[in-house]
């Protein structure tokens, strides 16, 4: 027993030293999971700072380009109705010769399929739906080349 007592304040220096040492690990564990925690909310912020800003960059840039669609539509519906008119014009000019040609043709035939030679070919007035046929044609062919021209302008390469 004598030896214990004289080694008993060793133990308990020793003991303390162990003590401290283990709460001192216990303490910087502590400290580095708060200092993880936080650089991990920090990180988080970042991110969804980041990402609200990339959104809004992404919002502003598409209505921008629809913006710029939307005036190339303006501007292509503006240049339609002229072209629109043109061929309009060239279809009725197309008509009227045909009318004159049916008119003047040889003693009553006409060129035209299916008309006979009336007199409502010389008023103007066609009983067939060639002419709205062909007016219906020569719309759709106008617009498409309207879409093509758009299409070129603003489509995917641009």
């Amino acid at each position: 027993m004598i030896i214990w007592a004289k080694l008993l304040p060793y133990i308990k220096g020793a003991a303390l030293l162990i003590a401290l040492v283990m709460a001192a690990k216990l303490y910087i564990a502590h400290v580095d999971r708060t200092a993880r925690a936080e650089q991990k909310a920090a990180d988080a912020a970042e991110v969804s700072r980041i990402r609200a800003e990339a959104k809004a960059a992404d919002l502003e840039h598409a209505r921008a380009t629809e913006a710029a669609h939307a005036q190339g539509t303006k501007e292509a519906n503006d240049a339609l109705l002229p072209e629109l008119e043109a061929a309009r014009a060239g279809l009725a000019d197309y008509a009227r010769r045909l009318r004159a040609q049916a008119a003047g043709g040889s003693g009553g035939a006409t060129d035209m399929p299916g008309a006979p030679g009336s007199p409502d070919l010389a008023d103007g007035t066609d009983p067939l739906p060639l002419m709205d046929d062909l007016d219906r044609c020569t719309e759709a062919v106008t617009r498409l080349k309207n879409a093509q021209d758009w299409w070129l302008k603003f489509g995917p390469a641009s």
